[in-house]
């Protein structure tokens, strides 16, 4: 990794870090990894469409894992669960 974006790795999560210290402390709730999620999510760091493609594809491999496993069948499926198209999926 070059220097420059380790440095910016870094700074990222010390901000990172420190913001969420902060807002712990301001929600007067304890950290946690679930909270950390939310945190980010909130924040708006991962967009949107990235958290779907990250959802989709892990349900996916895990459908895709069962011994009756049918690609059409499980596209279908997660169209219905995510409420969108089967060419979405």
């Amino acid at each position: 990794m070059d220097g420059n974006r380790k440095h910016i790795l870094d700074k990222f999560q010390e901000h990172l870090s420190e913001n969420f210290d902060n807002w712990c402390r301001s929600q007067g709730v304890t950290k946690s990894d679930d909270r950390l999620v939310t945190y980010i999510i909130d924040q708006e760091l991962i967009p949107p469409v990235q958290i779907q493609r990250y959802a989709i594809l892990r349900e996916y491999d895990k459908l895709s894992r069962q011994p009756a496993f049918q690609k059409s069948q499980s596209v279908n499926i997660l169209a219905h669960r995510f409420n969108i198209s089967e060419r979405t999926v």
